[in-house]
């Protein structure tokens, strides 16, 4: 069994990676939105626009820092799993 430690760590680590699909999700359902009321969602400024017209900006280059992020974080994730079965196997 998991001391609680361990979990707090995994918490921390997987932050960042849940952190970017909840954004993801939400410019998603916002732009979706603007688009089913006839306006133009603006990526820049995060709303809909009735006035003009805006470019699609895609995700990855509006959330480089935060891809980044969220993507060493999930490798630590997964390296710090990988560490903590290799220790329990050694002391079976």
């Amino acid at each position: 069994m998991m001391r609680r430690t361990q979990w707090v760590v995994l918490a921390v680590l997987l932050a960042a990676p849940f952190g970017l699909a909840v954004e993801y999700v939400r410019e998603f359902l916002a732009a979706d939105q603007a688009l089913d009321s006839g306006a133009s969602y603006d990526y820049r400024k995060g709303r809909a626009d009735h006035e003009q017209n805006h470019p699609y900006i895609p995700f990855s280059e509006r959330h480089a820092m935060w891809l980044s992020l969220a993507t060493c974080s999930m490798l630590g994730a997964v390296g710090y799993g990988g560490w903590r079965c290799v220790k329990r196997a050694r002391r079976a």
